[in-house]
């Protein structure tokens, strides 16, 4: 059995993350009106927008003539320990599959999230970590392809992304799709076909894992 799993809105609690970064740039003079503005590359014109701190710092800089150095230091501190963020069924839930079963499948930008999994301290938690600007299936290809992952082996996919889910399942129909959806979590997706399972926390998801 392997599981594949998303981590923001499914380990990381990036709504209460996303408040505390709110809090770091307002202590150091930047609005939310700024932040907003400047949040993504107005340049890009891909549906999966991601989050660049470094490029926020760049506009605000370019444009509002900012001093953003010490933002920039300042910012680095802020990802050190994050593990508050973690939600409180994460730790049970990989312990009980057993760190040697799940893969970290990420989306964002990698330098970005990538310290962002690090401060969580959930890469102690699993397998290993892949982080794409893109759908998942590719990546999660890769990833049985590197680890030698037969696909008749029992494959799971937790995400809280109906689009990814739908990306996954139609690439690997064999595997198990579940479609979380927390209370906490920023989108609340509707579940469709290629949703195999709906879930509000991770022992629901060890319960189905459990009878499968």
């Amino acid at each position: 059995m392997k599981i594949f799993i998303d981590f923001d809105d499914v380990l990381f609690n990036t709504k209460d993350f996303s408040a505390y970064l709110r809090e770091f740039y307002a202590a150091n003079g930047i609005s939310q009106e700024l932040v907003q503005k400047y949040y993504y590359n107005p340049g890009t014109e891909s549906q999966l927008k991601l989050f660049d701190p470094e490029g926020l710092f760049s506009r605000l800089e370019e444009h509002e003539k900012i001093d953003v150095s010490k933002l920039r230091e300042g910012f680095v501190a802020q990802l050190k320990n994050l593990s508050r963020f973690v939600f409180g069924d994460v730790e049970d839930f990989l312990t009980q599959i057993g760190k040697k079963n799940v893969y970290l499948v990420s989306f964002g930008l990698p330098s970005f999230q990538n310290e962002k999994i690090i401060g969580s301290g959930i890469n102690n938690l699993v397998s290993g970590c892949v982080v794409t600007k893109n759908l998942k299936a590719q990546a999660i290809g890769q990833v049985m392809e590197k680890m030698q992952i037969s696909r008749e082996e029992k494959i799971f996919f937790i995400d809280d992304r109906v689009q990814q889910i739908e990306d996954v399942k139609k690439v690997f129909p064999q595997v198990l799709t579940i479609f979380l959806c927390r209370q906490e979590g920023r989108y609340c997706d509707q579940k469709n076909e290629f949703c195999d399972f709906e879930i509000h926390n991770l022992q629901e998801a060890q319960e189905i894992i459990s009878k499968l």
